[in-house]
C-alpha cells in the first residue's frame, strides 16, 4: 500500500501504523502457537491409538491362535489337508482309489453347425432321479446354440457346452453335482416338426456317457470311506481333505499328520511382543523430556500418557494364577521386561513350553475366567477401553480439539478487534499528519509575514 501523506507533512503514515499493528497482533502469534501445540498433539495421540490398536489386534489373533492345528501331508500330490482347532492330534494312513467326478453325457447324432435346428418340445432334466427342470424349445431357440443357452439359462444343474470334435458338433452336458448323486438324465418331448433334427436325439436313451458319475473312495487308517465330492469335511473331525489322485489300479498314498500349531503361535507371540514394544517406544518417544536441552516432547508431563505407560507395564507384569505346569508370568515362557520397559523373546524357551504338554500356554493368555483372564485378554478388555469408542485417547483428543476450537473463536474475535484498531490508528494519524501539515503551512506564512514586516531586516 502506498505511503498516506499529505503537503507539507514528514510523518510516514503507513510504516507507522504497520509497527503498530505488529505489536497488536502479537496475541494472534501466541494463538498460532498454542494451536500448532495442540494440533502435534492430536497428531501424536492419532500415532499412538494407532500403535495401541495394533497392540489389541495382535493380542486378539494371540488367543485364537491356540484354536489351530497344523496339517501336513507325506505327499501333497495325493492330497492336501487343513486342520481346525477341534481335529485331534494324531497320525493317518490314506489310501485313494477313486476320485469323484462329474456325470458327463454328450449328443451321438451328427451336428454340422451350431446353427442348425430342432423341432420344438421340451427337455425334462434332473439330477439323481429328482425333480425335474422344464427347458422350453421353440422356434426361438430350437439351434444346437439356442438349445445349449436355454439349458444354462434354466439352471437345471447342469452345464451345457458345444465342443467340436474335429468331424461334428457335440451337446456335451456336465452335472454341477459331483459323485453319484449329481448323475443326469434327460426326458424329451419332441413336438414333430420346426427343424432338421429330431429333438429326440437329446434324450438320455441316446446320449453318450464320457464320463460316469463316480463317488470318491478313499481309506483312512483301513477304514472304507466313501464321498460324492472329493472335498471331504466330515471324515475326520476338524480335518478338511482334497484328493486329487488315485485309481484303483494306481492307488494315491500318503500319510496326513495333525499336529497343535506351535509355529503359528510363536509368529502371534511374536507380533504381539513387537506390538508392545511398539506402543512403549512411541508412547516415551511422545513424552520424553531432555534435561541437558531443557526441552520436552510434545506430550512431555502429560498425565493421560504417564497413565497409559503404567497400564501397560501393569498388564505385563499381572500374572495368572491356577495354570497348569507351573507358569503364571511371561518369564515363565522366555518373555522378560527389559530396563527400558520393552519385552525381549528368548524364542528356545517360548517353543521349549509350547511344545511341552503339561504347560497350558494358552491358558496364561486366552482364559476368560472373571478375575483370572489370560494375558491376552486382559490387554484386549484394557485396550478397548483405551482406544475403543469413547475411550480414555478418544476423550483427551476431543478435549484438545475443543480447545482447538477455542483458539479459533478466539482468533476471529481478535481479528474483529485488530480490524477496528488498525482504522482508529488510520483515522488518528491521518488527522495528525492533517494537523502537522496545517501547521506546518501557518508557519510559512507567519515566517513570510514576519519577514515583509518594515523594519525587518534579512541581514
Amino acid at each position: 500500500m502506498a505511503a498516506i501523506s499529505s503537503a507539507g507533512s514528514s510523518l510516514d503514515i503507513e510504516s507507522i501504523v504497520s509497527k503498530l499493528m505488529a505489536l497488536e497482533r502479537q496475541p494472534l502469534n501466541r494463538l498460532a502457537t498454542r494451536e500448532a501445540d495442540y494440533n502435534s498433539k492430536l497428531s501424536a495421540y492419532g500415532s499412538i491409538k494407532g500403535a495401541l490398536s495394533s497392540l489389541q489386534t495382535a493380542g486378539t489373533s494371540l488367543t485364537g491362535s491356540f484354536a489351530t492345528n497344523a496339517a501336513s501331508v507325506s505327499d501333497t500330490t495325493v492330497l492336501t489337508a487343513s486342520a481346525s482347532g477341534t481335529a485331534a492330534a494324531g497320525s493317518y494312513s490314506l489310501s485313494v482309489t477313486q476320485l469323484a467326478k462329474s456325470h458327463t453325457v454328450r449328443s451321438d447324432t451328427n451336428y454340422a453347425a451350431t446353427t442348425d435346428t430342432f423341432n420344438t418340445g421340451s427337455l425334462a432334466i434332473s439330477i439323481n432321479s429328482g425333480a425335474a427342470i422344464n427347458v422350453t424349445i421353440d422356434s426361438g431357440n430350437n439351434t444346437l446354440a439356442g438349445i445349449r443357452q436355454a439349458i444354462n439359462d434354466a439352471s437345471a444343474g447342469v452345464t451345457a457346452t458345444i465342443i467340436n470334435d474335429g468331424t461334428t458338433n457335440r451337446l456335451v452336458l456336465s452335472s454341477n453335482t459331483s459323485g453319484s448323486i449329481g448323475a443326469v438324465s434327460v426326458a424329451v418331448t419332441d413336438d414333430g416338426s420346426g427343424g432338421a433334427h429330431a429333438l429326440s436325439g437329446l434324450d438320455s436313451a441316446n446320449l453318450v456317457q464320457t464320463q460316469p458319475a463316480d463317488d470318491a473312495n478313499v481309506t483312512i487308517n483301513g477304514i472304507a470311506i466313501t464321498r460324492s465330492s472329493n472335498t471331504i469335511t466330515d471324515a475326520i473331525e476338524g480335518v478338511t481333505l482334497k484328493l486329487t489322485k488315485g485309481t484303483l489300479t494306481s492307488p494315491g498314498t500318503a500319510t496326513l499328520s495333525v499336529a497343535r500349531d506351535t509355529a503359528g503361535t510363536i509368529s502371534a507371540v511374536e507380533d504381539f511382543v513387537k506390538a508392545y514394544n511398539d506402543s512403549v517406544g512411541l508412547l516415551k518417544a511422545n513424552s520424553n523430556y531432555d534435561a541437558a536441552t531443557k526441552t520436552g516432547a510434545v506430550l512431555s508431563g502429560d498425565s493421560t500418557v504417564r497413565s497409559l505407560q503404567s497400564q501397560l507395564s501393569g498388564l505385563a507384569r499381572t500374572g495368572v494364577t491356577g495354570v497348569a505346569g507351573g507358569i503364571s508370568y511371561l518369564s515363565d515362557i522366555g518373555i522378560t521386561m527389559q530396563a527400558d520397559g520393552t519385552l525381549a523373546t528368548d524364542s528356545t524357551q517360548l517353543a521349549a513350553a509350547l511344545a511341552d504338554p503339561n504347560k497350558n500356554v494358552a491358558a496364561l493368555f486366552s482364559q476368560t475366567t472373571v478375575g483370572n483372564e489370560g494375558i491376552a485378554v486382559r490387554f484386549n478388555t484394557a485396550l478397548e477401553a483405551i482406544v475403543g469408542f469413547g475411550g480414555t485417547i478418544t476423550a483427551r483428543t476431543d478435549g484438545i480439539g475443543l480447545s482447538i476450537a477455542d483458539i479459533g473463536k478466539s482468533r476471529d474475535l481478535l481479528n474483529g478487534r485488530l480490524t477496528q484498531i488498525e482504522t482508529r490508528y488510520r483515522r488518528q494519524f491521518a488527522a495528525l499528519d492533517a494537523l502537522v501539515s496545517r501547521l506546518n503551512q501557518t508557519s510559512g506564512f507567519l515566517t513570510q509575514a514576519l519577514a515583509n514586516l518594515p523594519g525587518t531586516s534579512n541581514k
